[in-house]
């Protein structure tokens, strides 16, 4: 797995995706490596590693080893505040890009109006499984007792009962309870809850081929 590099370590692929978190490296580059085969060698995918170190990171390519380096996607979660979000990153791709001098592109989820995060999506491809809608049911149910709570952390707690009912073992995410069994996928890649994701990095692929 990739954390963000350090600045003396050049970019090795000319599609550089950063994503906030271990989940959505884990599942983004599995993802890929079914949509898109070959040509997913010429992905990086990079974990910031929470959202309060995107901006740093983004920054950072302002003076680290670009390498092979022609387009650069964000996947950002839209948060509690999905505006806000959209205008933070217009402003920082508005101050990378000329400096960088390549593309600067950025995909929010579960999209640029919605609060919440990449557990929505998995949510949603999971909309035909009986045991997340008890999941589901018991995130409803708990949230009026356990004080304030932002929409990603509530679908997180329905993700979790999910994955502890479904496997019988507590997980805290997904990609730690697919490690235990990777060639059976939890889920299906091909959902259209994760078409937006597909179609973004098909139009970052189409940038350097």
């Amino acid at each position: 797995m990739k954390s963000v590099k350090p600045v003396s370590e050049a970019i090795t692929a000319p599609v550089l995706l950063l994503v906030e978190g271990q989940d959505e490296e884990y599942l983004l580059k599995k993802m890929c490596q079914h949509w898109f085969q070959a040509r997913a060698r010429n992905i990086d995918i990079e974990c910031v590693r929470g959202a309060d170190k995107f901006p740093a990171a983004f920054k950072a390519l302002k003076v680290r080893s670009r390498g092979a380096l022609k387009v650069v996607g964000v996947i950002a979660d839209s948060e509690e505040d999905p505006l806000a979000t959209a205008q933070r990153w217009k402003d920082l791709i508005a101050e990378v890009a000329p400096v960088i001098h390549c593309p600067c592109e950025k995909l929010q989820v579960p999209d640029e109006r919605t609060p919440g995060a990449f557990e929505a999506l998995v949510l949603k491809a999971l909309d035909d499984d009986p045991v997340v809608a008890c999941a589901t049911t018991f995130r409803d149910c708990v949230v009026p007792h356990i004080g304030v709570r932002t929409s990603a952390q509530k679908d997180k707690i329905a993700v979790q009962a999910w994955l502890s009912a479904s496997l019988g073992q507590a997980y805290g995410n997904v990609f730690r309870a697919q490690q235990r069994d990777p060639e059976n996928p939890l889920l299906n890649y091909d959902h259209a809850a994760f078409s937006t994701i597909r179609a973004f990095i098909e139009v970052l692929l189409a940038k350097v081929e």
